[in-house]
């Protein structure tokens, strides 16, 4: 659980430049954001299932990722219908 602790900061610090730009962004500033915070953040529960030992992260995780995944695809369509 050491190393999961500064591991768990640094992938959370890359999280917020990332939520930034989904919130404040150009449309496709906002996808790039959405593309880079959803591994970001899966990896973050997967990081947080091992040191915890908790199997319910890893499933929150796993289903993130999916959802993450369907949302840049989608918000991708929409993006490429306005320009």
């Amino acid at each position: 659980m050491s190393l999961a602790v500064p591991a768990l900061a640094v992938m959370l610090g890359g999280v917020l430049p990332a939520l930034l730009a989904t919130l404040r962004g150009t449309a496709e500033d906002r996808l790039a954001g959405l593309i880079v915070t959803g591994p970001l953040v899966t990896l973050a529960l997967t990081l947080l299932a091992a040191a915890y030992g908790r199997p319910s992260y890893l499933d929150v995780a796993l289903v993130l990722a999916l959802l993450s995944f369907a949302g840049s695809l989608v918000f991708a369509r929409f993006l490429g219908r306005t320009l």
